[in-house]
């Protein structure tokens, strides 16, 4: 079968590219191909969100089949939909990409409230500090007992660190939710259509989706049932039947 579409996938923390070689299975029709972050965040000169924005837009045109005239569609899961994020590219007529697709993402704190930043800038140094000494096997059984996995299965890949635990610790130093700026006066001006993705079991995750919904950001907005954080994981065949419509539609209205 020829692909008729393409999709290039973005993991989140602790996550790897391979964590999408199922994704697959439930697009027949579709070219799958995924970013590494930790390849991206260990390039010179990464150093803050602009400089990311600047190195994710460039491994999207470095993707094998750039020069592919079939549409490409990007899925970014959650530390990475908040990296794809900081693209000003992706959010305009110039995006390498036709459409985004936004699973479990935070859009960001809003700007004035010190409070939750600082509490997370504290959470995610506690977290840079366990990564830096902690076994393997003790990281793993604490980062699946975070109260956002409660209503999720457990992580995709636990054979060893997806990085150095160097490049893991500065990742989430360097891209704390505590000083990610707030996007949603950036999505509110996308030009791209976007699909904003969340599970019903995740709490936290549907609340910050209604909210966007509420305040007219204007995206597709999906609740995937017997799903958590993970959405793609928990509950592919919910997570499949989301988005190919939503592709169907883009790639009809974008002739």
């Amino acid at each position: 079968m020829t692909a008729d579409f393409r999709l290039v996938a973005v993991h989140g923390f602790l996550g790897r590219p391979s964590d999408w070689d199922g994704l697959a299975d439930w697009f027949p029709d579709a070219s799958v191909s995924a970013l590494d972050l930790w390849a991206l965040i260990d390039r010179p000169g990464v150093v803050d969100w602009t400089s990311m924005s600047r190195a994710l837009e460039l491994a999207l045109t470095e993707l094998p089949g750039g020069g592919d005239a079939r549409p490409a569609f990007l899925i970014a899961y959650s530390f990475g939909a908040r990296l794809a994020l900081s693209s000003t590219m992706l959010s305009t007529p110039a995006s390498p990409v036709r459409g985004c697709c936004f699973v479990s993402c935070n859009p960001g704190l809003p700007e004035g409230d010190r409070a939750a930043r600082e509490g997370r800038r504290a959470s995610d140094e506690d977290w840079a500090k366990r990564i830096l000494a902690w076994p393997e096997d003790e990281i793993w059984r604490e980062w699946d007992a975070q109260p956002v996995f409660g209503g999720s299965c457990r992580s995709v890949s636990r054979v060893g660190l997806p990085a150095s635990r160097g490049t893991l610790a500065r990742a989430l130093r360097l891209f704390s939710l505590a000083g990610q700026p707030d996007y949603r006066s950036r999505l509110r001006a996308w030009a791209a259509p976007v699909l904003w993705i969340a599970g019903a079991r995740d709490v936290k995750f549907s609340t910050i989706a209604r909210e966007l919904s509420d305040a007219g950001i204007p995206a597709t907005f999906v609740t995937c049932e017997e799903a958590g954080h993970r959405v793609p994981w928990d509950n592919p065949s919910a997570f499949a039947r989301a988005v190919r419509p939503w592709i169907a539609r883009v790639m009809e209205t974008h002739r």
